[in-house]
């Protein structure tokens, strides 16, 4: 055992010395550059190279008040932050560039948001198992380009990987696609918009109640990628946790307390239920005064407000489940509400919890060609998909209408069709199949439909592409000169 951990401690004596070496020679390189890059037509003069990881202390911690409860919350990533929309994680408010951070979450991505009062290219990292920078291969580091040029912005990937080789860490630059991260901003007046969706299982990142990640954002000047190379991969980076809950409470002590919905996505005009559930950990009986719930900002006319002056107490050791349901405004905007709940318990004692739903389109609709290429080689087949995604809770049964395809296709089957989707959050597939003529030219080909239900009519359409078979697999041309 004593010669494993001298074993351990040399190995990690050397990374430090390999470390301070290193900020040595770095050292020694700025000197000799003197800090200021080469005029132009200048020779000779040793250019400063850039600082890794912008010059940012990492091994401080970000001292910014914070909230490390990240409320459940569906969001648009369009680069507007709608009021209401997200949920601060702390702001930066002593340096060149100010301004918020924002993170929320679902079960498919972390959602996460940077406001600046300029343009700024923003660092964000993401420890997804929040169990130390350097331990495991879930250190994943962004670098998100600004929007100055009214371009869109770009993601830049890399992850740490501390796991594969403990005592080498190293950086990894294709572990993560950057095309899997959704990104959109935007500059009015000066003041920058960007936002991010990492889709779950992204560096083994986990999406549920209760998982804990850490993150840190920092705000740069605009400049490309290749301004901000990583730090060292032994530099140490620290974090902050943030919780991920699906209610974010201000407790009272003694009470623990939780709001759960029936729904976390809904439709407008559906009933929404809610249950507040208090916890006594004391053996002390309690007594409630009232109990309010209603909307806040945005969401008070989303919501009905009820206000319950005849509240049973709170029995020492046990628990009390207060009920609660709405009708949900049938014109109300596509988006994301909070129903928020306070508890008066006397003695200038106030529990406040909530919970964050969002209004989505009862129906999605698309269509495919299934395959996208059909090789015509005597009489051939084509097959369409309408896939009918549905948000109606406890399901909906519809028509799907076929309502334009080539002339000279022969359709299998009636062009309107009956589809049911049993459930919320679900999808189902109608398959249209089309006899092609042996004499089709080759092209593109549009088919369209429309899904109706309940008055409601949506559209969509596809393009079967159609190639022949001469074109698919073309024949090499005779030689010019056949020999004799």
């Amino acid at each position: 055992m004593r010669a494993k951990l001298t074993n351990s401690a040399g190995r990690h004596w050397g990374v430090l010395m390999a470390s301070v070496l290193l900020a040595v020679t770095y050292a020694q390189a700025r000197g000799q550059a003197g800090g200021t890059p080469p005029a132009a037509g200048q020779t000779g003069v040793a250019v400063q190279p850039p600082p890794p990881g912008g010059g940012i202390d990492f091994r401080t911690r970000p001292r910014y008040p914070t909230d490390p409860q990240r409320l459940r919350r569906t969001v648009q990533i369009d680069g507007v932050l709608e009021d209401g929309e997200w949920d601060p994680f702390y702001t930066i408010d002593d340096g060149p560039i100010q301004g918020t951070f924002y993170c929320n979450w679902d079960d498919n991505y972390l959602y996460l948001a940077a406001k600046t009062n300029q343009p700024s290219t923003v660092l964000i990292d993401v420890d997804t198992g929040g169990d130390g920078w350097l331990h495991g291969a879930n250190n994943l580091e962004l670098l998100v380009s600004d929007v100055s040029n009214s371009a869109p912005p770009t993601v830049t990937t890399r992850l740490l990987d501390a796991a594969t080789n403990k005592d080498v860490p190293a950086w990894n630059l294709t572990a993560v696609d950057p095309k899997t991260i959704q990104v959109a901003g935007k500059v009015d007046n000066g003041t920058q918009v960007i936002e991010l969706a990492i889709p779950k299982n992204t560096a083994s990142l986990v999406l549920r109640p209760g998982a804990t990640i850490s993150l840190r954002a920092e705000f740069l000047p605009p400049a490309p990628a290749s301004a901000y190379p990583p730090t060292q991969p032994y530099d140490p980076h620290l974090l902050l946790d943030a919780n991920l809950v699906d209610t974010r409470t201000s407790e009272v002590a003694g009470v623990l307390s939780r709001l759960s919905l029936s729904d976390y996505k809904c439709i407008a005009g559906e009933r929404l239920f809610a249950t507040l559930e208090l916890d006594n950990q004391t053996d002390i009986p309690m007594d409630i005064n009232t109990v309010e719930f209603t909307g806040r900002g945005l969401s008070v006319n989303a919501v009905n407000t009820l206000r319950e002056v005849t509240v049973p107490s709170l029995p020492g050791l046990k628990k009390l489940k207060l009920p609660y349901n709405t009708v949900l405004p049938p014109n109300l905007a596509v988006g994301s509400y909070t129903l928020d709940v306070t508890v008066d318990m006397g003695k200038g004692r106030q529990l406040h919890t909530d919970a964050a739903f969002s209004v989505v389109q009862p129906l999605q609709v698309q269509m495919s060609a299934n395959p996208a290429t059909v090789v015509v080689n005597g009489p051939s087949r084509a097959n369409v998909d309408v896939s009918v995604f549905s948000a109606v809770p406890n399901g909906m049964t519809g028509n799907v209408q076929l309502t334009g395809f080539p002339s000279g296709w022969i359709l299998q089957g009636g062009a309107k069709r009956s589809v049911h989707v049993d459930r919320a959050d679900a999808q189902r597939v109608v398959r249209y199949q089309f006899n092609v003529r042996s004499d089709t030219p080759p092209g593109d080909y549009p088919v369209s439909a429309v899904v109706t239900w309940h008055g409601i009519q949506i559209s969509s359409s596809t393009v079967v592409h159609v190639i022949v078979a001469s074109s698919a697999h073309p024949t090499a041309p005779p030689p010019a000169n056949p020999p004799h």
